[in-house]
């Protein structure tokens, strides 16, 4: 299943290269050879199997915590690294408890939209979001990957679903701006060319690659409205953060994405409530 799934995404990704060459779209370039080098980082971890998924989400984590700590300046960076290292380790440790710290992740995603910029600034913040919600994302990844090794790659390529068609959707008809402060280039077109690109991944998941073809429509229904509201959310959030300190992007880590949370925010902010979906199916 996941080499039919490589082989497909190779493909799409060979063809928007070629169109993006052509025009000399310099950006789309960067973008998609980034996704490239992503796609067969997962691809082989999800071969490897769930110790090669551990230590890419571990890497993916420590990384996420170096441009935090570099972002807020803080004086002691490594503090931040072993105290959300140390609760990613517990918390996978006891895996089959780690839906009870959803709610934790929930509220501190609700504090972020309703809180104050000076709230944010606070070091204080760094830290819970870092154990309420950077360690409780990257254990659900892990955990996603022990419940179902295809879930992992489902999350990964629906969101760069929603990502790619909500980029050519809003560069090419976007007009309506919908969040001028927080994020001033997000519009209603792109957002609604994010939500078709879901929708094709939903059909190509149960037809070339049927990871869903169990799936009742209802729970399609509910999969599609997850991954789109909270992984939109997600950037939200992760854009607010970036415009309490001042920067445009975490770091140049990934030309063309910007930092490791630039590519990864809707990554994290989806899959606790994915591993959620498939803890109570199962």
């Amino acid at each position: 299943m996941i080499l039919r799934a490589y082989l497909f995404f190779l493909c799409v990704i060979i063809l928007i290269f070629s169109l993006a060459y052509v025009k000399k779209s310099r950006e789309t370039v960067l973008r998609v050879a980034s996704f490239f080098g992503i796609l067969n980082v997962f691809s082989l971890a999800s071969i490897l199997g769930v110790k090669a998924v551990f230590g890419l989400v571990s890497l993916i984590l420590l990384l996420s915590l170096y441009e935090l700590g570099k972002n807020y300046h803080l004086k002691y960076p490594i503090l931040l690294a072993l105290i959300v290292a140390g609760c990613y380790g517990l918390m996978l440790s006891f895996a089959s408890y780690l839906i009870y710290f959803i709610p934790p992740f929930l509220l501190l995603v609700a504090l972020t939209f309703a809180g104050t910029l000076k709230m944010i600034r606070n070091p204080f913040y760094v830290y819970c979001f870092g154990v309420m919600f950077l360690a409780v994302s990257a254990a659900s990844l892990v955990a996603l990957y022990s419940l179902n090794p295809d879930t992992l790659w489902f999350l990964v390529a629906m969101l760069a679903f929603n990502d790619v068609t909500g980029y050519f959707a809003g560069r090419k008809f976007g007009k309506t701006l919908v969040f001028k402060v927080l994020s001033p280039k997000k519009t209603l077109e792109g957002y609604l060319g994010g939500l078709g690109g879901l929708l094709a991944g939903l059909v190509l998941f149960h037809t070339i690659i049927p990871v869903l073809a169990e799936t009742t429509l209802f729970q399609n229904a509910i999969l599609l409205i997850t991954i789109f509201i909270v992984g939109n959310a997600g950037d939200l959030v992760f854009s607010k953060i970036k415009r309490s300190v001042g920067i445009k992007d975490f770091s140049n880590f990934l030309p063309g994405h910007g930092g490791i949370l630039d590519r990864f925010d809707s990554t994290f902010t989806v899959s606790p409530l994915l591993f959620m979906f498939l803890y109570y199916l199962n």
